[in-house]
């Protein structure tokens, strides 16, 4: 990653909010050139000419401004230089000898006075994620191994769609049983590119997550095991369907593969990533265990994932029925009705589990809700929010209602009552989450949001067209239920039910990968608000009794040192660390509001630019080793430095 990049990644709204924003100066002259009236050759043009006045001056007022911003951080500046630099807790090196004795005493105690591995042990290593060959290498070869497999899996599906005795292939069964591992798989994939994203955005998920920085996933290493998982999915799809056609125990193969994946996850050796495994099962005991101790952002957040994957509890109904029915479920020949086992596998008993299972997701993230009020005693937003999980109850209700007595009303399907009951209840719950999202989620809609129309006050991804998508992406797909409606009126649809079902999941599933970006962006910018994940503390200008106003005096009247008021074409402007090249227009002195300031600091009038930009350090050390009463010096010679400032 270049310097410019990696800056841009990692600079926190603190720092930002310092820096002149040239590019929407740059915007606005470019908007300014393109709204012009067109001139006209010996014409009259003053209409051009009253829009380019009025154009200069907004744009200088906008220039004020930004310098203004400028001159007040450097005014902070001096602050801190002049106290905090001076003050006890700065200057006494008791704690640097306190963490110099405790490396001492642990290299001596733990690591036989390696202090090469002790300091691996006790330093934490920089959020910058190591790229491991290997990893990139095994990640490569599961890509190109699922571009072989995939052109495979489909000249199968598509030559092979009868078995040796011409019986069919039980392709609805094969959908139930492996859409829900796909599912999962998909979302471990998507997880992977979230991680990618957060990280090139400075997005500081090791901290929102609360994970050990010593020892985390990369998103490289996440998306090598949803590549390599879903090699295994592909490879025992393609079983399935060799096992189907030579008759030979096809839907073996689905059930090894949920075996495997389980063993994948509960696996005690120290292999796969045991710390990362046990990690996400803790997590997830947590998640089931809601209501009996304290939740967190991950806990939340992962419950958040369960509720996309509401047909992976679905299909776990199915799952079980179908293999402790008496069906012969090793053989092809399924085109008799299973006669079912079990006491929740046929009739109402059926929809109960389903509805049962259905719900789990929403009481997961509902009674965490319960739990955060129960904690904080803040009805806004977490009872609020246990709403909008029990709007989710109704709708599972209701919609199991609907589809047990879709044979009943089969004659007239507008006569069903649980129908509009649903649908009522649906839109409900939909615009109910829907605003959830937009507003207190992703913290949308902000009344400061100033240039940022209809998204908030700081953004961290590049371009506003990423929210404008991602808003209107979660509207469409939000709404996607309101494609059951046409296929319940369509009883030609109803076989592929099972199908439609598998392409809302995925949709669900997309739309959830969205919605990680934008909620880990808002959680990264309260933290940074609230300085949980801020580099540097800005401090306000303090009342230091400092007269900068004759330090500027003297300094413009030093040699070498030439006056903004002047033109300068092309000089270097030092900001911050950054030494870039710009141009420096004529303006008038900047008369600041002196209400930022205390009421004995005299802010500057004016800012000026240095030859020699070594003396600027000397000037800042000068500052804050002299006395309050006494940093002016009498002679002139002591200040022959200047501010650099833009």
């Amino acid at each position: 990653m270049k310097f410019g990049e990696h800056l841009t990644a990692h600079m926190t709204p603190e720092w930002s909010s310092q820096y002149i924003e040239y590019e929407y100066m740059k915007e606005l002259l470019e908007q300014a050139l393109a709204e012009a009236p067109v001139m006209v050759n010996n014409g009259d043009n003053r209409l051009r000419k009253q829009f380019f006045r009025e154009v200069d001056v907004s744009f200088f007022q906008y220039c004020e401004k930004q310098a203004t911003k400028i001159s007040t951080f450097f005014a902070e500046k001096l602050a801190e230089k002049a106290h905090i630099d001076l003050e006890p807790f700065h200057t006494s090196t008791k704690v640097t000898e306190l963490i110099r004795d405790i490396e001492s005493i642990f290299t001596d105690s733990f690591e036989s006075g390696n202090r090469a591995e002790a300091m691996k042990r006790l330093r934490v290593p920089p959020l910058d994620e190591k790229k491991s060959p290997m990893v990139a290498f095994r990640f490569g070869l599961f890509v190109g191994m699922l571009c072989l497999l995939l052109p495979a899996l489909f000249a199968f599906a598509t030559q092979l769609n009868r078995s040796q005795s011409n019986k069919p292939l039980a392709w609805r069964e094969a959908l139930l049983l492996y859409r829900s591992t796909f599912l999962i798989i998909i979302q471990i994939i998507f997880a992977g590119i979230n991680i990618y994203g957060w990280s090139s955005s400075g997005v500081n998920h090791i901290l929102i997550f609360e994970i050990d920085p010593r020892h985390h996933l990369t998103y490289q290493r996440i998306l090598e095991i949803g590549t390599a998982l879903f090699v295994l999915w592909f490879l025992s799809f393609i079983g399935f369907i060799l096992a189907s056609y030579f008759d030979h125990y096809p839907f073996i193969q689905p059930l090894i593969l949920v075996v495997v994946l389980i063993l994948f996850v509960i696996n005690p050796i120290p292999i796969f990533y045991r710390e990362a495994r046990y990690w996400f099962l803790r997590k997830l005991a947590r998640v089931f265990s809601s209501p009996f101790h304290p939740v967190g952002f991950t806990d939340f957040w992962l419950g958040d994932q369960l509720t996309s994957l509401e047909l992976v509890f679905f299909d776990l109904e199915s799952f079980f029925c179908f293999y402790i029915s008496n069906r012969a479920w090793w053989s092809t020949d399924l085109t008799s009705p299973a006669t079912n086992q079990g006491t929740f596998c046929t009739g109402w008993s059926e929809i109960l589990l389903q509805t049962i299972l259905l719900m789990l997701p929403s009481w997961f993230r509902f009674a965490q809700c319960i739990r955060r009020y129960r904690d904080t005693k803040h009805a806004f937003p977490h009872l609020v929010n246990a709403g909008k999980y029990a709007s989710g109850f109704f709708v599972v209700i209701t919609n199991s209602l609907r589809r047990a007595t879709i044979k009943k009303y089969a004659h007239k399907e507008t006569a069903n009552p649980f129908l509009f009951l649903w649908i009522i209840v649906s839109i409900i719950g939909t615009v109910y989450k829907l605003t959830w999202d937009l507003k207190m989620d992703w913290g949308f809609f902000d009344k400061k949001a100033g240039t940022n129309k209809y998204l908030r006050e700081q953004l961290v991804y590049s371009s506003k067209i990423y929210y404008y998508v991602a808003i209107v992406e979660n509207i469409l797909f939000r709404f996607a239920w309101t494609i059951n409606i046409f296929i319940h009126f369509h009883e030609y649809s109803a076989e592929y039910a099972d199908l439609i079902g598998f392409c809302f999941g995925i949709v669900e599933i997309f739309r959830r990968f969205i919605w990680n970006f934008f909620r880990l962006e808002n959680e990264h910018l309260n933290n940074c608000g609230q300085f949980r994940a801020v580099r540097d503390i800005s401090i306000s200008p303090m009342s230091t009794g400092i007269d900068y106003g004759l330090i500027d005096y003297k300094l413009r009247k030093q040699p070498g040192i030439r006056a903004r008021n002047r033109i300068v074409p092309k000089e270097t402007i030092i900001e911050e660390d950054n030494t870039s090249i710009t141009d420096v227009s004529t303006r008038d002195e900047i008369d600041n509001d002196p209400k930022p300031f205390a009421h004995d600091l005299i802010p500057m009038h004016n800012n000026t630019i240095v030859d020699d930009v070594n003396k600027i350090d000397k000037q800042l050390k000068d500052t804050s080793s002299a006395d309050l009463h006494s940093l002016i010096p009498q002679d002139e010679s002591d200040l022959s430095n200047g501010i650099v400032k833009v």
